[in-house]
């Protein structure tokens, strides 16, 4: 397992752990919990992006080059929305802004504003064209998928580090 993969792997435990049912505080019932993010493999040096029609109302995408993704994958609840939850933007700020880095691995995080515009291309963009995926794990956002009122807020919160 490269490091990217590693780190990968551990942001999915992290993803998969925040997005399970819990118990009321009187163990009696289940609260329902809707994914916190979904991560999806894409190929870095392509453009064709998973189909997200069917992403919920305040579902968060983010990819992942293909070569980073662990083995095995929860199934992508694109269609469920994020129960239990805070805004997605805020899902953004805290997961990119308090989480990676510190309680999570430090990964490189950027934002898609065009799928016309291969992962590659954007690294390549930001001057990170000789970036070694194997080494460096990235979550990818793709800004066609978020609100327009929260893009630009997204944008600055996905320029991590």
């Amino acid at each position: 397992m490269t490091p990217a993969q590693a780190d990968i792997a551990t942001i999915a435990q992290w993803l998969t752990d925040t997005s399970r049912m819990r118990r009321t505080p009187l163990g009696k019932d289940q609260v329902l919990v809707g994914p916190y993010a979904t991560l999806l493999g894409v190929d870095p040096g392509g453009t064709d992006w998973p189909d997200l029609s069917g992403l919920a109302e305040n579902g968060l995408a983010l990819f992942v080059p293909t070569g980073q993704m662990p083995a095995t994958m929860p199934k992508a609840r694109l269609d469920m929305k994020p129960y239990g939850h805070g805004p997605l933007v805020g899902r953004v700020d805290h997961l990119f802004g308090h989480k990676l880095g510190e309680d999570l691995p430090d990964v490189l995080t950027i934002a898609l504003d065009d799928p016309a515009v291969s992962l590659t291309d954007a690294l390549l963009a930001e001057g990170l064209g000789d970036l070694d995926l194997d080494e460096v794990a990235v979550l990818a956002c793709p800004l066609w998928t978020i609100p327009a009122t929260d893009r630009a807020e997204v944008t600055r919160l996905c320029k991590h580090p």
